[in-house]
């Protein structure tokens, strides 16, 4: 990653000194909560909008995938891996298991190269899943090479905004996850346009142009404080036995940060349940296809307001994101549990937009919360771990799927996740006697 040393921007911001010169370490800057780090927030909302808005939005290509390579029905499994009631769960369980990768490389060699990386990883496996001349070649590309690229890109993005900003920081979070919802919303109708016109191969090729944007984006990521002036995680390492293989890993001898992972490996187990399956589940109760897409727009939309509205409230002083935070899990594990009784198509229509405000105050605060517990120096490595852990979140959806096999309907899948969101109440409930 060396080679961005030959950039000319490189020299302004670098903390290597320029041969020849001997360079005083410069001052420690305290976060601006403004200035610059709007533009990061920029940044970051740009890279949810078309990195995560991709991966949610992908499974308007499968009609298409099935049209094109015609397989047997074994293959179908595979070609579902790509749909919409697989995306969610796949990429995203790679996104979060490259955390801890993503955010030692960010402390090693900075959010700007990493992000840019991810970038360009993404561009080249779009590109090469555009050309792909079977299902098995397209799971490689796609899931794993996408998988791995998004986690480079998103990851840096959180870290920076929270190196930003304090007293604003989780109204620049809110912002910047919103993103992902917007991102949906657009990409989605952005794909079926893009196929009907040029057809699925032409659309991807197109969009891997419009991902140049977050190479671009990536070069907002200037470092708060160069390294050296600070003490970061990369000074635990050096003590690591296992320095040179993984990220530190004295973080789990801290209690509230097991707590807080836990807390939230529980609850995230059916956080995609609903983007995955919602939309057959309606259809299985004899509400039209396009009826049903209603209930998914409300849900993105109340989603994508709600994280805004939430990052505005829970930067008051007068507010215990803690409790914020419970109180989000815990609504979702209510919503979740009386599943049940949403069987109308207005009921529904409640249940997307209940939901999308639900959540939101539990998905702005997971980096908020994590930066505020563990601290700066250890957000980093903290945020890759809690990703990781999150990652559980990939096995809601065939779990909710293997119930729908065995009941006929997905009504236990989501008690279940309820149940989990509850418990994870209780959990977040012994930070404070913890701390």
């Amino acid at each position: 990653m060396h080679f961005f040393s030959r950039i000319p921007f490189r020299r302004i911001h670098s903390d290597e000194p320029v041969p020849g010169q001997v360079r005083r370490p410069a001052p420690v800057k305290e976060p601006p909560d403004g200035g610059w780090g709007w533009v990061v927030v920029l940044s970051a909302f740009i890279f949810n909008v078309l990195v995560l808005g991709f991966h949610n939005s992908f499974g308007v290509y499968l009609i298409s995938l099935l049209e094109t390579y015609e397989e047997a029905d074994s293959t179908i499994v595979i070609v579902c891996v790509f749909s919409s009631a697989w995306v969610g769960s796949i990429s995203y369980g790679l996104i979060m298991m490259f955390g801890p990768l993503s955010g030692k490389l960010t402390v090693k060699y900075g959010a700007r190269e990493v992000s840019i990386i991810g970038s360009i990883i993404i561009i080249i496996s779009i590109v090469c899943s555009s050309f792909t001349p079977s299902l098995g070649v397209l799971f490689l590309t796609h899931g794993f090479l996408t998988g791995l690229g998004s986690s480079f890109a998103f990851t840096p993005g959180m870290i920076m905004v929270s190196q930003y900003f304090t007293t604003k920081r989780s109204f620049a979070t809110g912002i910047v996850m919103s993103g992902g919802a917007a991102g949906a919303l657009i990409q989605t109708r952005l794909h079926q346009f893009l196929i009907a016109a040029l057809g699925w191969r032409e659309s991807l090729r197109v969009f891997a142009a419009v991902m140049v944007l977050c190479i671009i984006a990536g070069f907002a990521y200037i470092p708060l404080n160069p390294r050296g002036h600070s003490r970061s995680v990369a000074d635990n390492l050096k003590t690591s036995p296992l320095r040179k293989y993984v990220v530190d890993l004295g973080l789990w001898k801290d209690r509230v940060f097991v707590i807080w992972v836990l807390a939230n490996g529980f609850a995230k187990f059916g956080f995609f349940i609903p983007f995955v399956h919602l939309l057959k589940h309606a259809t299985q109760l004899s509400i039209s296809a396009s009826k049903a897409g209603n209930i998914m727009l409300v849900l993105g939309l109340s989603s994508m307001i709600s994280r805004i509205v939430f990052g505005k409230i829970c930067d008051s002083e007068r507010i215990n994101r803690l409790y914020i935070n419970q109180g989000s899990v815990f609504l979702v594990g209510l919503l979740y549990l009386f599943f049940p009784l949403f069987y109308s198509y207005g009921s529904l229509i409640a249940f997307g937009l209940l939901l999308g405000f639900a959540d939101a105050g539990n998905y702005i605060l997971l980096p908020v919360l994590t930066f505020d517990l563990m601290g700066a120096e250890r957000m980093p490595v903290a945020w890759g771990f809690m990703l990781t852990v999150n990652s559980i979140s990939s096995f809601g959806p065939p779990f909710a799927g293997w119930m729908n096999d065995l009941t006929g309907t997905y009504n236990l899948g989501f008690v279940v996740a309820g149940v989990l969101d509850v418990v994870a109440t209780f959990i977040l409930a012994m930070i404070p006697f913890v701390k």
